[in-house]
């Protein structure tokens, strides 16, 4: 018979070297701090060594703790996995998706549908936020999707969507402020969105126009939502970001004064665990890069 530790053992020694903290382990894990401190002992006993010693900060793993750790991890990490796939081709699975209220709406919620069609056996819940911050986000999740690269131990982040930017208004505006040239928006009324606060300087920038010749002036609003339907309200210019406003291109609400220059954005990225054991997630993010088309090399 092999000679196995306790699993409730080896899972707080695994959450307390991860985390750091035998508080957040007792957290993480739903048991209290002694419970933790118990199994430690448990494992320490069964293994006939110490596994922490202490430090200014408390307590930190051993050398050997440390390497037995790695060990650990990843045959956890092998054992989750392989429990998701016995189970994924009968239960349903919840993927939680942490992403941007206007991305949703624009941009994945349209497609969702294509996906669910393709793999019916994963329930997908959005979890939408208006904060680009990992640290922020509430509850739990298993894909966060955002503007940026994100850097995150254990995770994996790439690239699937380029996101190309140029003035876009109101038919109707359109008639009343004629735009021939980038210099002709620099008296047109402009929109500005909190949660893109450089589009218009990264824009006019593009053009050839200084810094400090870009406006600063005119309705300003919270959510970039927000902002695209006050333009195709006629209230003024905004910064439209492809292809979340293709739809609306293409029904006419929007219109492109210029066809240039175009601003490009860092574009919008998923990050998801590394060891990519959660089948559901990764079919996700496949689905994502394809639909998207602008895959890069993951980075960890």
């Amino acid at each position: 018979m092999r000679p196995l530790p306790p699993l409730n053992a080896l899972r707080a020694f695994e959450a307390t070297v991860r985390l750091g903290s035998l508080t957040r382990a007792a957290e993480e894990l739903g048991v209290t701090h002694g419970a933790i401190s118990r199994h430690i002992q448990t494992l320490e006993g069964f293994l006939g060594i110490k596994l922490f010693q202490p430090s200014g900060r408390g307590r930190v793993p051993t050398p050997r703790a440390a390497t037995y750790f790695a060990d650990v991890h990843a045959s956890l990490d092998r054992l989750a996995g392989a429990t998701e796939r016995m189970r994924e081709p009968t239960a349903m699975r919840v993927l939680r998706v942490s992403t941007l209220a206007t991305f949703a709406m624009r941009w994945l919620i349209p497609r969702l549908s294509a996906f669910q069609m393709a793999h019916p056996q994963v329930e997908v819940r959005l979890m939408t936020s208006a904060t680009p911050s990992l640290e922020q986000i509430d509850g739990d999740f298993d894909v966060v999707i955002r503007r940026h690269q994100m850097h995150k131990p254990g995770f994996a982040c790439q690239q699937f969507l380029l996101e190309r930017n140029l003035p876009v208004a109101a038919p109707a505006l359109l008639e009343r402020h004629p735009i021939k040239t980038a210099r002709d928006l620099l008296t047109a009324p402009l929109l500005h969105c909190d949660s893109k606060p450089f589009a218009w300087t990264e824009w006019f920038t593009a053009a050839g126009i200084r810094r400090s010749q870009v406006p600063t002036a005119g309705a300003r609003f919270e959510n970039y939502y927000f902002t695209l339907e006050a333009a195709a309200r006629g209230l003024g210019f905004a910064v439209g970001a492809l292809p979340l406003i293709d739809d609306d291109l293409s029904a006419g609400r929007l219109v492109a004064p210029l066809s240039g220059p175009i601003a490009l954005s860092d574009g919008y990225h998923v990050l998801y665990p590394a060891n990519r054991s959660k089948g559901s997630v990764m079919q996700f993010v496949a689905w994502l890069i394809e639909q998207g088309g602008a895959g890069e090399t993951a980075v960890s």
